[in-house]
């Protein structure tokens, strides 16, 4: 089942149970669909797993883009099916992006890629990440002899985006952006005509996202902070009005706002209404098992 919300819409829904919503695929479908897992954040976020979303390519699940804390039941209710995935996406090490791993893969294990960062503070790089986990010694090494994970490395030093995946007409590439001090990727999908940017978690101020961003069919932002963020959250979290800015910029179709533990659907249409300032396209609330068409 389909929901597509405008933003007028999308305020009612911030208090309905979306708990139908499963079915991805429909007759008439579109040939990639994005389907949301997790929309909440690292707070209360009202029943909402963390970050986490689904690339449906020709009827499979093939691209996860993060694994926040929650996400593996969203995950089989979906229907999809680990082993399909050819890559897991990790923007950066949060728990609320990345925990739940290794749930996803308990207990029969799997074989994909992981990107993820660069080290950098106290996060380390996504190859020391997976080792601390499935390597010997790991805190999860029971799941070591069922695994086998194919690392990517993203730079987030790099100005430029890396073409981190490609098979036939999919195609993915990231570039850093910037999160405080914490190693964070922003990734674009293509799938032939269709494409998918994931904003994750950044305050907007290097502008090689948006470029990487340009004229897709869906951006996905996190609505971190409020309007009037100072300090640590600034330099965290776009404020809403520089994710309009960044809709703009970058002609995106629709602009999908997630990563949501704002306080109340008032305040949530406060934030919308300084995005709405900036960015005049579709904008849609994304719900836990929410699927869009991607045309």
């Amino acid at each position: 089942m389909k929901h597509t919300l405008s933003c007028a819409a999308a305020i009612l829904s911030f208090t309905i149970s979306t708990s139908g919503w499963t079915a991805c695929l429909e007759p008439g479908a579109s040939r990639v669909q994005l389907q949301v897992l997790g929309s909440g954040g690292p707070r209360a976020s009202g029943g909402r797993a963390s970050a986490s979303y689904l690339v449906w390519i020709d009827g499979i699940g093939r691209i996860l883009v993060d694994a926040g804390g929650g996400t593996k039941d969203p995950f089989h209710q979906t229907g999809a099916n680990f082993d399909d995935i050819d890559l897991v996406a990790l923007s950066h090490l949060h728990p609320d992006h990345s925990a739940e791993l290794p749930a996803l893969l308990w207990p029969d294990g799997g074989r994909t890629r992981v990107s993820g960062p660069t080290a950098g503070d106290v996060f380390p790089s996504i190859e020391q990440f997976l080792n601390s986990l499935f390597g010997s010694g790991g805190a999860f090494e029971i799941l070591a002899p069922r695994v086998e994970l194919e690392t990517i490395t993203v730079d987030v030093t790099n100005a430029e985006p890396i073409e981190i995946y490609r098979e036939g007409d999919v195609l993915v590439r990231g570039v850093g952006v910037p999160h405080g001090s914490v190693p964070t990727i922003g990734y674009r999908v293509d799938v032939g005509g269709s494409s998918i940017a994931f904003a994750s978690d950044q305050n907007g101020s290097n502008p090689s996202f948006a470029e990487l961003a340009k004229d897709v069919d869906i951006l996905v932002v996190h609505f971190g902070g409020p309007e009037n963020s100072t300090g640590m959250i600034a330099a965290l979290h776009a404020k809403p009005s520089v994710w309009g800015q960044m809709g703009a910029t970058a002609n995106a179709r629709q602009v999908l706002v997630s990563h949501l533990n704002i306080p109340s659907a008032e305040e949530l249409e406060t934030r919308l209404g300084f995005l709405r300032e900036n960015y005049t396209g579709l904008v849609t609330v994304a719900e836990d098992l929410m699927c869009l068409d991607v045309r």
